[in-house]
């Protein structure tokens, strides 16, 4: 076989080796992408499950008491509970910047969004919101005042006048 010969297997070769090895490229892609969405989906499971460990403190559970029964709170549990709600809220914007960079699909997000009529039911956390808005996200404001919005029109808000 002479070197011409050889050059033109190389070359006839050449582009399929390219579509292969780009097809190989894609699919890692896509692997890797189902992977890195699997991991932000578990560390939220994570940071939900902290939370809600949290929650269930003493100090935490005699203020949500407190609260259900319209009773004031000490300053002890209003400093900590202000800082539990905060962390649920910066767990929350964590979970709408991971909806935003395409981590989290649109039925977990939808779900989410669920709770945020939930945890706007309590007056208290209006309060606690309008309190420390300012140091979250624009989008991220605008999200959570639509999510009460919303609560308030559809009656789901049980703010006492």
């Amino acid at each position: 076989m002479n070197f011409d010969v050889i050059i033109l297997i190389l070359q006839t070769l050449g582009p399929f080796t390219v579509l292969v090895t780009v097809y190989f490229l894609v699919t890692e892609l896509k692997e890797q992408n189902k992977v890195a969405r699997a991991n932000a989906r578990q560390n939220i499971a994570d940071s939900h499950q902290k939370l809600a460990l949290a929650g269930m403190k003493k100090v935490i559970v005699d203020a949500k008491i407190k609260l259900r029964n319209n009773e004031e709170l000490t300053k002890e549990e209003d400093a900590n509970y202000l800082t539990y709600f905060s962390l649920m809220l910066r767990a929350r914007e964590n979970q709408h910047y991971q909806h935003k960079i395409g981590m989290l699909d649109e039925d977990e997000w939808s779900s989410m969004l669920i709770s945020f009529k939930t945890l706007f039911k309590e007056p208290k956390h209006i309060e606690i919101w309008k309190f420390i808005k300012v140091t979250f996200s624009d989008d991220f404001v605008k999200l959570v005042d639509e999510q009460i919005k919303q609560s308030e029109i559809y009656g789901t808000n049980t703010k006492q006048d």
